[in-house]
This record gives structure tokens, sequence and C-alpha cells, in this order.
């Protein structure tokens, strides 16, 4: 289902905006779940939740941190070594991302459609003499 279509159905969801907002696949979401239920989760425990090899979930972590859904803590082991700990970062963090972001796919649509009338203008005249070159 195309993005717009999923967002404004009656049944929308908080997974499915942030599934559009930020790009997100069904495993990144399972993923995040997992990380909200579990905080400070390691890599390892968050497989074995979510039954996936650790490079597929190391992939959604990277992802989720740098769309700033989930920070990433390195821990220290008292043996030497270290971990990294995941965790959701605050929901009140992420709600206000989230409203920026709508307001700037907000913006781009109204420049879109501002300028639409001159874009498929540019467009057909751009086919029209491509079709006459050949």
């Amino acid at each position: 289902m195309d993005s717009i279509q999923l967002l404004t159905k009656k049944s929308a969801s908080c997974a499915d905006l942030l599934s559009c907002l930020y790009n997100l696949k069904p495993t990144d979401l399972e993923v995040l779940l997992e990380v909200t239920r579990n905080e400070n989760a390691t890599l390892d425990e968050i497989a074995k939740l979510v039954q996936r090899d650790r490079s597929s979930v190391h992939r959604c972590l990277s992802k989720l941190v740098s769309a700033n859904l989930v920070t990433k803590q390195t821990k220290t082991l008292k043996n030497g070594g270290y971990y990294h700990a995941y965790s959701m970062v605050e929901l009140a963090t992420i709600k206000r991302h989230a409203k920026e972001r709508v307001k700037e796919i907000t913006e781009s649509l109204e420049a879109l459609i501002n300028n639409f009338e001159s874009d498929l203008k540019k467009h057909l005249e751009s086919n029209n003499e491509k079709m006459r070159q050949e």
C-alpha cells in the first residue's frame, strides 16, 4: 500500500506513521518494539527475542539509531571489553521529531502542488522534443 494511502486510512496506527516517516520495514518495527520492551538490551538479546540473525538485527538497530528512535550506549565489562546497550528515545522526543518531519513533508508537497502546472508543461515539452529527435 502506498505511504499516503496507508496514513490516511481510518485504521492507521503509530506503527504505520513510524514506518512511513522513517522508511521502516516490518523487521525494523519488530526490533523497535523489542527495544521498547527491554530497556538497555544488547544486540544478542534483541536478536534472540526477534529470532533473527545478529547481522540483520544490527542493520535494523543502526537504522533506528540513525533515525533517532533508539539510543546506543557503550558499557564497559568488569574484566575488560565492552558491549552496546540499546534503549528507545523518549516518546516526547520522537513525537516532536515526527511533527517536524510531517511539517517538512507538508511543505514539500505544497511546493510540488504550487509548481504542478509549470513542471508538467516542462515535462511535456521535453517529451515532445525527444519524440521529434527520434
